[in-house]
């Protein structure tokens, strides 16, 4: 088995914690070279220059947690750097401009750990129709993991009821069905709502799509 380092979690949702008043982030990490890991997040609190947090990220049953510290805050601008993220097979383009990027130095060890921490990995954007009893929404997939999704959507949906979704993959149609653990406004993009899937056991010929879609976004 190759060594694990931090390398690995890029990509990956992260939780981080400021050490100075315990004020708690979300995010994901977006890169990590030498000792510079950058984060992207969506926050609202303000953070100084030298700030220092407490980093968590998780991969498949592993978790890794570092400290680091604050060098560089960079905000986009609408105008010249919005990212704009564009949805696969098709011509929509979605602009989020809300996140802000976080450039941190390692300042401590990393340390890994087993656990049952569920793994998200950022996807590209791909289409997705999701229907909740006679209601049926159309959205984009944005992360995806072994047990479950996230995907956007312009309809509000009722948390913890019983869903069917299709995503397009470059493998094919995954049907599933799952749990929809949570709707809520997404804070990245205006008028749209985030939304959360648990899925249940895949059918025999869905299963293999899944996992190669997992294995083109890890």
């Amino acid at each position: 088995m190759s060594k694990i380092t931090i390398e690995n979690f890029v990509g990956t949702r992260t939780r981080f914690q400021r050490l100075r008043d315990a004020k708690l982030f979300s995010g994901w990490i977006e890169s990590y070279v030498g000792n510079v890991i950058v984060l992207s997040t969506n926050t609202n609190y303000a953070v100084n220059i030298g700030d220092q947090f407490r980093i968590e990220g998780y991969g498949h049953k592993v978790s890794m947690v570092v400290n680091a510290r604050l060098n560089e805050i960079g905000r986009l601008d609408i105008n010249k750097e919005s990212l704009v993220t564009e949805v696969q097979g098709t011509n929509a383009r979605i602009l989020e401009a809300k996140r802000i990027h976080l450039q941190m130095s390692v300042v401590g060890p990393v340390r890994f750990a087993a656990t049952e921490e569920s793994l998200r990995i950022k996807a590209p954007m791909l289409p997705i129709l999701v229907e909740q009893g006679e209601v049926q929404v159309q959205g984009y997939c944005v992360d995806a993991g072994l047990q479950g999704f996230g995907f956007v959507t312009d309809c509000q949906l009722v948390s913890d009821t019983e869903v069917k979704a299709q995503i397009q993959t470059k493998h094919g149609m995954v049907v599933c069905k799952g749990n929809l653990r949570y709707c809520i406004k997404d804070r990245d993009r205006d008028d749209m709502y985030r939304c959360g899937v648990h899925i249940s056991p895949l059918e025999r010929t869905m299963a293999p799509r899944w996992d190669a879609f997992l294995n083109d976004i890890g």
